[in-house]
């Protein structure tokens, strides 16, 4: 003990001088939303979260895609445990269903106070919530089914009726503060009749009685989808089309949480249930997906670096290298992107790395730098004019366009680079592909204090490391075990000494293996990601800004490094 405290005061000392003298960036609250809070909450769920398509189209789209728990069991609890099983978080209660085995009354109003908390335990323990509650009848006066379905977590009853009952049905639903969905098998005869009532009352039909009735999107409450639905992705991008894009974001706005599109919630029911139908449903949702990531991309240029601090400017300026490692091979093109979509965490430190990319391709020449979030410059070959992309702290479903994403993967596979910083491991973790490309997906995370070691002093990334160990402060994600990071597939050159960092809030990984900056080869092509950059530290240390800039050039093709992964090195 005596002997390691000794090499940890050691190691501070011959540190300290060139981190005293750089600013750490703003402090956020100890683990802020996403993995941090969601690995602390017992579970029952085997489905993987965000990790489906099925799942982020809520953020992007503001819908709601569940399966009715009846499609695939005779209680309601029984279908919780199959609907999570077949990747989804929400699904469709009806009053028709029997609770449980132990609770063998319907699902409705007569269930006690002990009953319904046991149902809502079940619920939270699955992770899921409840899109809608279906009942058989809504007469004037039944404020109880509405009160239950509220009181169950649904904003959405679908209820039968006509045009004559539209209006007491809105006067209910307005008085209870829910939304009903009418559903008619003629919608068409629904759409006059709901003239200027309010957004409380809307429509729920299938994909053919919405194309057929030439009802308009914002009137649209429930759409369930049938297997082999043909018609499904045109359906979704014509709904997607007439909803309104979200907003604006804001500058430096932080966790800002931008309003979904739309005017009201959507509840897409997968009738059947069953696991291919919600993968064909992920398959088909995608281009209408990718229509609205393109709406953003539009809505949200580069971020300016004119707002960033003049003391936080100064010590970028100051700490960055003034000369590129290597002579490039030839003149590099390197296209950065920054595009969070709507709903995502869009980090402030984007400016900062930002501006570091401009001065070190100015003051190096090692690169053009072309800043865009016009993401059909991934478009195969489009995106052959580049040498390689890097990944300003992208966060959310950046790449559901089949043809953005497949052309990235396959630009890197045949030669060109690709380099991420920071929460670009939190971009389309619902793309597998993309997250086996970076390296890594999401896990826990804070701000707060480790001591790092450098795990290849001898790479060309890391030269200008003295010392192997040392202190360092950032928000630093502790990948899960479950997702793609492993010392097997990865060169890892940065991860946190466990040893010598207080681990209490390390409790994910079995193995205790934290890493924080990589390499790997891809096909023919190279990838560099550090998860380092929730603060400004990152570009105004000289250390790791060298390290940085190092990592552009090693994707750009001018910086060979050995890129055989940890696992497979001779052991020292």
């Amino acid at each position: 003990m005596k002997r390691r405290l000794s090499v940890y005061l050691s190691v501070i000392a011959s540190t300290v001088s060139v981190f005293a003298q750089v600013p750490v960036g703003p402090v956020v609250p100890a683990g802020r939303g996403r993995g941090a809070a969601a690995a602390a909450a017992p579970s029952e769920s085997v489905r993987t979260g965000t990790h489906r398509i099925s799942g982020s189209v809520a953020g992007l789209l503001g819908w709601r895609v569940g399966a009715p728990a009846s499609a695939t069991a005779t209680s309601f609890l029984e279908g919780a445990v199959k609907t999570d099983a077949a990747g989804l978080g929400v699904i469709e209660a009806s009053s028709s269903q029997k609770t449980s085995a132990q609770i063998a009354k319907n699902l409705d109003a007569t269930l006690t106070a002990d009953e319904l908390a046991a149902v809502k335990t079940k619920l939270r323990a699955l992770g899921l919530r409840v899109g809608a509650y279906r009942v058989s009848k809504l007469a004037a006066g039944d404020r109880a089914v509405l009160d239950f379905a509220k009181s169950l977590g649904a904003d959405i009853v679908i209820a039968p009726g006509d045009a004559a009952s539209l209006s007491a049905i809105h006067k209910l639903a307005t008085e209870a503060g829910i939304n009903v969905a009418v559903e008619n098998k003629d919608p068409k005869s629904l759409v006059a009749a709901l003239g200027s009532l309010s957004n409380r009352v809307g429509i729920a039909t299938d994909v053919a009685g919405f194309t057929k009735s030439g009802m308009k999107a914002d009137r649209l409450m429930a759409l369930a989808l049938h297997a082999g639905a043909a018609a499904q992705p045109k359906a979704l991008m014509e709904i997607t089309k007439q909803l309104p894009p979200p907003e604006e974001q804001p500058d430096k706005c932080g966790n800002c949480g931008r309003p979904y599109g739309g005017t009201r919630p959507l509840f897409i029911s997968i009738e059947s249930g069953k696991a291919e139908d919600v993968a064909a449903f992920e398959k088909a949702v995608r281009p209408a997906m990718g229509y609205r990531v393109d709406l953003d991309s539009k809505l949200l240029p580069i971020t300016s670096v004119d707002k960033i601090p003049a003391d936080e400017r100064k010590a970028i300026e100051a700490g960055l290298p003034k000369q590129a490692q290597v002579k490039p091979k030839k003149a590099r093109k390197l296209l950065v992107v920054d595009l969070n979509p709507a709903g995502t965490y869009y980090h402030t430190t984007v400016a900062h790395g930002n501006l570091a990319v401009q001065l070190m391709a100015k003051n190096t020449g090692a690169f053009e730098a072309i800043f865009s979030n016009d993401l059909s410059n991934l478009k195969y070959p489009k995106i052959k004019q580049f040498d390689a992309v890097f990944l300003n702290s992208i966060d959310g479903p950046v790449f559901p366009d089949p043809e953005v994403s497949e052309g990235l993967l396959r630009f890197v596979r045949e030669g060109g680079g690709m380099a991420g910083v920071h929460a670009s491991t939190y971009a389309s973790m619902d793309i597998p592909e993309f997250s086996d490309l970076i390296g890594a997906a999401d896990g826990p995370h804070r701000v707060e204090p480790a001591v790092l070691k450098v795990d290849d002093p001898s790479s060309p990334l890391m030269k200008g490391f003295k010392e192997q160990l040392f202190p360092y402060t950032d928000e630093f994600y502790h990948f899960l075990p479950t997702g793609p990071y492993s010392r097997e597939k990865l060169h890892v050159l940065l991860s946190i000494h466990t040893g010598m960092s207080n681990t209490s809030n390390m409790k994910v990984r079995p193995d205790m293996d934290y890493g924080l900056v990589w390499i790997k080869s891809y096909g023919k092509g190279r990838v560099f990601n550090c998860a380092l950059g929730h603060t400004p530290t990152l570009f105004s240390n000289p250390l790791t800004a060298q390290m940085m800039l190092n990592g552009l050039q090693f994707v750009l093709g001018d910086l060979d490094a050995d890129t055989t992964p940890s696992a497979k090195l001779p052991k020292k």
